[in-house]
């Protein structure tokens, strides 16, 4: 093995460098992944442009480690060293294929314990916080954290279990049922992740809205039954004429963080129902709550998955029940084009990606 490894690494704003740094050296405990393939993810795209935000510039709490740091947390590839306080329970072997649960938490308070990662104090991810990240060789990691995938599942998929997780998440909250209607607003990655996770829990009458015709069809091949473009069309009224009784939809999901996108679920769905918002707002919006009071109107939050929801969704994958996730890959480049052909095609190009994959292993 190589001493040294590249590594595509957060130094400031604007500025990720493709550097060689050494390998990283096992803990007790933990594992030495190969990485096969990695994901641009929308809060790596925020952080290089209007960071650092969540980047620690000092040490962070759990990780000790500030910019520069490695970026990418939806990641995936093959074990290829273990270390021998790794507990032989956790049934993991050199050679396989494997995706990592990536926040980085205290491990020890009480959101911890409930699995609330956001609210813990400590709070990162693997990448921007430190101990490493998917746009690298190798990484070493915690043991408890690795999650095998199946042979049968290849590994560019595997890189997207961690964005499926989010939607997962998104949809056990939305509490959806089968025969309910339900509205997505925004068809980015997001979007599109949590029209298959909803068909993948039997969800089938999915509305959309979302500007970009490209996307639009990228959320018809996902499953969307009914597409709307805010541009030309009152959401509200043809939400309520998707949904068979002229109710409007029972489930929202808030998947573009823009005011506008906010203001279309407030006024599309039905009294006591139900608003999962999975966007990240980047401006200031106003909110009347009074709308969510008079209606009984449930308004949720949607932050990070479990490690129960990110063990489901391999599960799901490997059962069938996730039909074609692939179908959110829309690049795979090299790490060496990461940042033209990953980060600038997603800032200037952005409607024509769902996600885009970086290629980190020679033979993944």
């Amino acid at each position: 093995m190589p001493e040294t490894m590249r590594a595509l690494r957060y130094h400031g704003n604007q500025d990720l460098r493709l550097d060689h740094i050494p390998i990283p050296s096992l803990r007790p405990g933990w594992v030495k992944i190969k990485n096969a393939w990695a994901g641009v993810c929308g809060s790596d795209l925020h952080e290089y442009l209007v960071g650092p935000k969540n980047a620690p510039t000092k040490p962070h709490p759990v990780t000790g480690e500030q910019i520069p740091t490695i970026m990418g947390h939806e990641f995936s590839g093959r074990i290829v060293e273990i270390h021998d306080r790794v507990p032989a329970e956790l049934g993991l072997e050199v050679g396989q294929k494997c995706a990592v649960f990536p926040v980085v938490t205290c491990r020890e308070c009480v959101w911890c314990e409930k699995q609330l990662w956001g609210c813990c104090a400590q709070w990162g991810f693997l990448g921007y916080s430190g101990f490493g990240g998917g746009f690298a060789e190798y990484i070493c990691v915690d043991a408890r954290d690795v999650h095998i995938i199946p042979e049968s599942i290849g590994l560019d998929v595997a890189a997207l279990v961690e964005p499926l997780a989010v939607a997962w998440h998104a949809v056990n909250l939305g509490q959806a049922k089968p025969e309910d209607s339900v509205l997505v607003l925004g068809a980015g990655p997001i979007g599109i992740a949590v029209i298959l996770c909803l068909r993948a829990q039997g969800v089938t009458n999915i509305a959309v809205s979302e500007l970009s015709e490209l996307r639009s069809e990228q959320a018809r091949g996902a499953g969307a039954t009914h597409v709307f473009n805010p541009k030309h069309d009152d959401v509200p009224t043809k939400a309520r004429e998707a949904s068979p009784d002229g109710w409007g939809p029972q489930v929202v999901f808030e998947c573009a963080g823009v005011q506008p996108s906010m203001d279309a679920a407030l006024g599309s769905v039905r009294g006591a129902g139900t608003v999962v918002n999975v966007g990240i707002f980047e401006k200031e919006i106003t909110f009347n709550p009074n709308l969510i009071n008079r209606r009984s109107l449930r308004y949720v939050g949607s932050n990070i998955y479990s490690r129960e929801e990110f063990q489901g969704v391999i599960d799901a994958i490997a059962d069938g029940r996730l039909k074609e996730p692939e179908r959110m890959i829309t690049a795979k480049i090299s790490l060496e084009e990461g940042v033209e052909k990953g980060f600038k095609a997603l800032l200037h190009k952005r409607e024509k990606h769902v996600k885009i994959l970086i290629g980190v292993d020679d033979d993944p």
